[in-house]
């Protein structure tokens, strides 16, 4: 099938925003994203087309929104985590497509528990969007990323609405506002520690794998009263 040009592309943008015009007015950015997946417009070609004739045609700066968005989120959360539980990993990616998050020194300190050394760890999906092969940084970004998103499901799993994530990761080179913004949607305040000494390391060396699934999630939550 013959690659469409970027005039064929910029026509396809422009038409399916004018289609969906009152769909999309007042739309927040998640809505926005759901709409554009639907319509198989968020290709690495299509979707910065896509935003620039949001903001032509129905002056939607989706860009800035999501900022605001992400910024009053992260405000509300940090709100909500003030007296809120504490989780502590490490996290770790590797260029070659591995990946490792670990319970925190805390956690084994401050809990009987015949906890697992790993929370979780194995080799990026093949359609993972953040790792691309041979990529350190983005082994990292996106072990970062599955330690907030585990955070999340301990979050989820007391039925409270935010938790305080403590992650050691080694890697200076983290995307920390999309970070940041992923760690606020999931209910999860974050804060970094850059380390030298980061035992996931370890686990990215590792054969097989484990699946978060397979741990007792309260497990990752660090007693404060030890």
């Amino acid at each position: 099938m013959a690659t469409a040009t970027a005039s064929e592309e910029w026509d396809k943008a422009a038409a399916a925003v004018r289609a969906a015009a009152e769909e999309l007015r007042g739309s927040d950015t998640a809505a926005l994203r759901t709409w554009a997946s639907s319509k198989k417009l968020l290709s690495r070609s299509m979707w910065p087309k896509v935003k620039r004739e949001l903001y032509k045609q129905l002056d939607i700066d989706y860009d800035t929104q999501r900022e605001t968005e992400n910024a009053t989120r992260r405000q509300a959360v940090a709100a909500a985590a003030t007296t809120a539980p504490l989780v502590e990993l490490y996290a770790a990616g590797d260029e070659r497509g591995a990946f490792a998050v670990l319970p925190g020194p805390a956690v084994h300190a401050g809990n009987d528990a015949d906890i697992a050394e790993a929370a979780w760890y194995g080799t990026f999906h093949e359609k993972d969007t953040i790792y691309r092969d041979g990529d350190q940084d983005s082994a990292d970004n996106s072990a970062a990323g599955k330690a907030v998103f585990l955070a999340g499901k301990v979050r989820e799993s007391q039925g409270i609405d935010a938790v305080r994530l403590l992650l050691h990761i080694s890697n200076p080179n983290l995307d920390g506002d999309r970070l940041a913004g992923t760690a606020a949607k999931a209910g999860v305040a974050l804060e970094l520690d850059i380390t030298e000494t980061n035992p996931a390391y370890e686990y990215c060396e590792r054969p097989g794998y484990q699946a978060w699934q397979a741990i007792r999630l309260s497990d990752l939550l660090v007693d404060e009263e030890q």
